[in-house]
């Protein structure tokens, strides 16, 4: 019997562009202190063209941020199959079999909504997908996926693999 494609967690495109968003924003923000800097040094102050040159920087840093982030931020996370969950990229343990798992429980970490993954042996795993929190980082599906997961280790821990 074939087993079929794995289940593939990944974060939501709106969590990968907000996560880009994020990150572009830090870039941006130290462009534009270099651009406050050198307007007030060469200036003296800043006028309404010297404002724009500072919020252009974050504006920008949020846009690419947010392409980069829809482009290469939905990588990680989770496949899940008959045989267990896998780690996408490989974390350690990367691999973590139905029968050693001892209990998947949503977490609160830092304003989000994880599963955590308790295996027999007293080492714990995060997820990195999915997750839920606020604003962009908000998944709809969260829920279900969790019942999934658990429903899926429910039904598999006891096998013999």
């Amino acid at each position: 019997m074939d087993p079929g494609p794995p289940l593939r967690l990944r974060p939501t495109a709106a969590q990968a562009a907000g996560r880009g968003v994020h990150s572009g924003v830090i870039v941006g923000a130290a462009g534009s202190t270099v651009a406050l800097l050198a307007g007030w040094l060469v200036t003296g102050g800043l006028g309404p063209a010297g404002w724009i040159a500072v919020l252009l920087p974050l504006m920008a840093g949020g846009s690419v941020g947010a392409g980069l982030g829809l482009a290469f931020g939905r990588g990680e996370g989770a496949d899940v199959d008959e045989f267990g969950i896998t780690a996408v990229p490989a974390a350690i343990p990367s691999h973590a079999s139905w029968r050693h798992i001892a209990d998947l429980r949503s977490e609160r970490r830092g304003g989000r909504v994880h599963i955590a993954v308790y295996l027999r042996d007293g080492r714990s795993v995060r997820l990195r997908a999915p997750y839920h929190g606020r604003l962009l980082a908000a998944d709809p599906e969260f829920e279900r996926k969790l019942v999934m997961l658990r429903q899926l280790w429910n039904t598999h821990r006891h096998t013999t693999r």
